[in-house]
């Protein structure tokens, strides 16, 4: 199948959880043997055009350049879908986007959304009130033709897209690559170059440090486990780099994402210590499909992570990690005490988290069920 994918205010390569994603989901689709032509934003020093990861990317600009005029690439898009006639284009949801959803519609191509946050108003939205203070609620109304326009949907939570579009819409869950992110690339002397004390037992937590990633939960549990020295954190992401203030461990800053799968593998237990409390939207429900818990997992680390669906129902207590009540740095801390106290447990949990990770959270699985609903809409 000959399929366009627009994700024209992504930077492919990149990052962030949203590059990352569009670069694992085309490349998947192209193994399986599909044409894809993936469409994301120009970078300085990339070619406009080329074939890569078995993947034809086309980097477009609009203007004005910000991502909240993404709706004037639709031009661009239109002639694109001309020339390439593909059987199904996918769009990856974005308010002020709307390109590949309405092209596709113009030219009579089956379509799908792929809706990574909501696309509906949260409690106490801002964007909502300066949406009913416009009277007409362009915004509202704008997200709600892409839904319509779609031939299907997919999202991690069906709660997120409008109650009369989730007859369409599949669940489904982002992944892991388990090949990249594996126990195997664990290296001794990367541990060492980090400052992890032998025999000490490293915990990670990798983002971009927005505040509801949890990271002053977990600062403020290194910082009661200051006194032990068989404990080592490491941040990784944010501004900051250097030693740790106040406990033992230290902020790496941001690194290219072909440096995490050793990372990750070198550390001993992934944090995911999110604070819902601190983003409005997650009022909805947990969507955001945590990334982060995936790699860890893969890499055969025990996660510890909060008591919230459906991170729950990823990581379950016991069996691929264990958890803590948000926002409790004090249990967060206990828990952290009981990891580092038994390898039996470390080994255990990683290993099956690997396993779970493998059978059902990897960026194959996710591509196959995309596919599947591709195939759907286009027969």
């Amino acid at each position: 199948m000959r399929i366009v994918y627009v994700a024209s205010d992504q930077r492919v390569p990149g990052s962030t959880g949203g590059s990352v994603h569009v670069l694992e989901v085309a490349r998947g689709l192209a193994g399986r043997g599909h044409e894809v032509h993936a469409v994301v934003h120009r970078e300085d020093g990339l070619p406009d055009d080329e074939q890569s990861e078995g993947v034809a990317w086309h980097r477009i600009a609009w203007s004005p350049g910000h991502r909240l005029f993404r709706f004037r690439a639709r031009a661009t898009v239109e002639r694109l879908l001309h020339v390439l006639r593909p059987q199904a284009v996918m769009e990856r949801y974005y308010n002020f986007g709307g390109e590949g959803i309405l092209a596709a519609e113009k030219a009579g191509i089956p379509s799908l959304l792929e809706v990574n946050s909501p696309a509906i108003d949260h409690p106490g939205s801002v964007k909502a009130l300066l949406d009913a203070l416009a009277v007409v609620r362009p915004l509202r109304r704008r997200r709600e033709r892409l839904c319509r326009s779609a031939s299907a949907l997919v999202s991690p939570l069906v709660e997120i897209v409008p109650g009369f579009a989730r007859p369409k819409t599949v669940k489904v869950s982002w992944g892991a690559n388990v090949d990249a992110f594996h126990p195997s690339r664990r290296r001794a002397e990367l541990r060492a170059a980090l400052g992890v004390p032998e025999g000490a037992v490293a915990v990670l937590f990798m983002g971009s440090f927005r505040p509801w990633h949890g990271v002053h939960v977990l600062e403020a549990a290194a910082r009661r486990l200051a006194p032990r020295a068989d404990l080592y954190f490491l941040f990784a992401g944010g501004k900051e780099v250097g030693a740790a203030e106040g406990y033992r461990g230290r902020r790496l800053g941001r690194l290219p994402y072909a440096r995490m799968p050793e990372l990750v593998a070198s550390a001993d237990v992934g944090v995911a210590p999110y604070d819902t409390r601190r983003l409005r939207q997650l009022r909805l429900g947990f969507y955001w499909s945590p990334l982060k818990i995936f790699e860890y997992m893969a890499s055969g680390l025990p996660t510890v992570t909060i008591r919230v669906p459906p991170l729950d129902e990823i990581v379950r207590e016991e069996h691929e990690g264990l958890h803590f009540d948000e926002g409790d740095a004090a249990h967060l801390a206990r828990v952290l005490e009981r990891l580092a106290g038994d390898a039996s447990l470390r080994a255990r949990l990683g290993s099956q988290a690997r396993a779970r990770v493998v059978e059902r959270y990897s960026w194959a699985r996710h591509c196959e069920q995309i596919e599947d609903v591709l195939r759907k809409i286009a027969s």
